[in-house]
């Protein structure tokens, strides 16, 4: 890690085969309801503060969002980190918290895909421990609260519950209406105020399904050589 390495993110991610998305950034996230939430986190994410974070929201909610943003924002600065998504590693992956403390920034993401594995439970209790000791910053991310997520060691629960904690609010119906305007400027498209309304109110209203909407227009206006107007979007999705 950082002992072991020239300092730089990417010489840490990619011997685990994790690549940070470059658009998931704090300035990319839609704050919605969550913007005291938001600012805060930034701010105790300063280089020189050694935070102990966890964040739970739905699915989503841009949780892992904002773990990818930590990361990219602290390699921006010159920090070390690592993204953990736990869906990548398994019981016998344990070993991959090993040293991990040496770096500046551990995000680990999906806690509750874990909560019921007592090995992990041991190996996140003593991670834990390690990182208070080396001063490095620890920014978690589960689907509930850590009293709730249901994990069994009750010295980790009580690890948990001393992070500061962010409850992450699903997106208002204003907030959609940005992230499809925002999710299209990313994608070199121009989506109108109204166009985004349209979509909302015809299409199942799940962040993932808008998502998936947008993706499929997408494809179909660069075939089409057409722009995202109302009349295509209807034609288009069959509204």
């Amino acid at each position: 890690m950082k002992d072991q390495s020239t300092g730089t993110a990417s010489q840490i991610q990619l011997p685990l085969n994790i690549q940070l998305l470059a658009e998931n950034s704090f300035e990319t996230y839609v704050p919605d309801r969550n913007s005291d939430a938001i600012s805060n986190l930034k701010k105790q994410l300063q280089p020189g503060s050694m935070p102990l974070l966890y964040l739970w929201g739905q699915k989503m909610t841009g949780c892992s969002h904002l773990l990818q943003a930590a990361c990219n924002q602290a390699a921006a600065s010159g920090k070390t980190c690592v993204y953990l998504p736990m869906e990548q590693f398994s019981e016998e992956n344990i070993s991959i918290l090993d040293g991990m403390e040496q770096v500046d920034l551990i995000c680990i993401d999906h806690l509750q895909l874990i909560a019921g594995q007592p090995h992990w439970n041991e190996a996140l209790f003593h991670l834990f421990n390690r990182v208070i000791e080396a001063g490095s910053a620890l920014l978690l991310a589960g689907d509930n609260p850590p009293q709730a997520i249901g994990f069994r060691l009750p010295d980790l629960v009580s690890r948990l519950a001393s992070c500061v904690i962010y409850q992450i609010l699903p997106l208002t119906d204003a907030g959609k209406i940005l992230l499809l305007e925002n999710r299209a400027k990313l994608k070199g498209l121009q989506l109108s105020e109204d166009a985004a309304q349209f979509i909302l109110n015809r299409a199942d209203r799940g962040v993932e399904n808008l998502l998936e909407v947008l993706e499929s227009l997408d494809r179909h206006s660069l075939a089409a050589m057409r722009k995202l107007t109302i009349p295509f979007i209807k034609d288009t999705m069959g509204w």
